[in-house]
C-alpha cells in the first residue's frame, strides 16, 4: 500500500498506459481521479477500478489542451477528495511518420497543445496546491522518441516529447524548494492501441536487448516508484523504461 491515503490525478487514463497507472495506484491504496477526453470510456474505467480495488475514484472528461478544463479537473478533484498528492500527465497523441514538409501548422499545434501544453496547464493548476502543502509529485510521460529524435511516429511527436524532457528539469528546479518532485518516464516501444497505428521497421523487436516490446504494466510500475516515498529524493530525472532500446 505505497500510496495509502494519497490522491492521484491521471490524464489520458481511460485506456493504455494511463489506465494501467490508475489500476496500479488504486491497488496501492490511492484514491484515483481519471481524466480523459473520452468521457464514457473514462467513466467505465473509473467504475471498473473502484469495483475491482475498492478504491474511491472520480471520472472527469477533460481536453488537456484547454487550460480552463485543466483547472476544472483539479478543482473537481479537490472538491471530491480535499487534496491532490500526485499529478500524472499521461495524455498524448501520436501519428504515423511523414516528411516534415507534409505536416501542416494545424497538425503541429495539435500535437504540441496536447503533448506539451497539456503538461504545462495541468502543472499550473496543481502547483498552488502543492506549494501550500509543501509536498507533491509530478510525473510527465515522455518517450524514447524525444531522446533519439523519433522512431516511427510523426516527428512532431518526438519534438513534443523532447520538450517534455526539458520541462521536467525546469519545473523540478523551480519546485524543489517547495518539497515537490518532478520526474519523467520515457517509454520505449510499448504495446498499446495508440502505438498499434505506428509501423515499426522490420527488426525493431529483435534489436531490443530484452527481445520484446514493453507492456503497460512496465510503465505503471515506474510511475508507482516515482509517486511513492521510495523516490522522495529523486527529482528532475527521466526514468527510461525501454528494455535497453536506448541507453545513455
Amino acid at each position: 500500500m505505497k500510496l495509502k491515503e494519497k490522491v492521484a490525478v491521471i490524464t489520458g487514463a481511460s485506456r493504455g498506459i494511463g489506465r494501467a497507472i490508475a489500476e496500479t495506484f488504486a491497488r496501492e491504496g490511492a484514491s484515483v481521479v481519471l481524466a480523459d477526453i473520452d468521457g464514457k470510456a473514462c467513466v467505465d474505467a473509473a467504475s471498473q477500478i473502484a469495483e475491482t480495488h475498492g478504491s474511491p475514484t472520480l471520472a472527469v472528461k477533460v481536453d488537456v489542451a484547454d487550460p480552463v478544463e485543466n483547472q476544472k479537473l483539479i478543482d473537481q478533484a479537490m472538491q471530491r477528495f480535499g487534496r491532490v498528492d500526485v499529478l500524472v500527465c499521461n495524455a498524448g497523441i501520436v501519428r504515423p511518420g511523414r516528411p516534415i514538409e507534409d505536416i501542416t501548422p494545424q497538425q503541429w499545434r495539435e500535437v504540441m497543445d496536447v503533448n506539451l501544453m497539456g503538461c504545462v496547464y495541468a502543472t499550473q493548476s496543481f502547483v498552488p496546491i502543492a506549494k501550500k502543502r509543501g509536498q507533491g509529485r509530478i510525473i510527465y510521460m515522455a518517450s524514447v522518441a524525444g531522446e533519439v529524435g523519433g522512431v516511427s511516429a510523426e516527428l512532431s511527436y518526438a519534438v513534443s516529447k523532447a520538450a517534455v524532457l526539458c520541462l521536467t528539469k525546469a519545473v523540478a528546479k523551480q519546485l524543489g524548494p517547495h518539497g515537490v518532485t518532478v520526474n519523467a518516464i520515457a517509454p520505449g516501444a510499448i504495446q498499446t492501441a495508440m502505438t498499434d497505428i505506428l509501423q515499426y521497421p522490420p527488426g525493431v523487436r529483435e534489436s531490443i536487448p530484452l527481445q520484446r516490446f514493453g507492456e503497460v504494466d512496465d510503465i505503471a510500475a515506474a510511475a508507482l516508484y516515482l509517486a511513492s516515498d521510495d523516490a522522495r529524493y529523486v527529482t528532475g530525472s527521466t526514468l527510461d523504461v525501454n528494455g535497453g532500446m536506448y541507453m545513455k
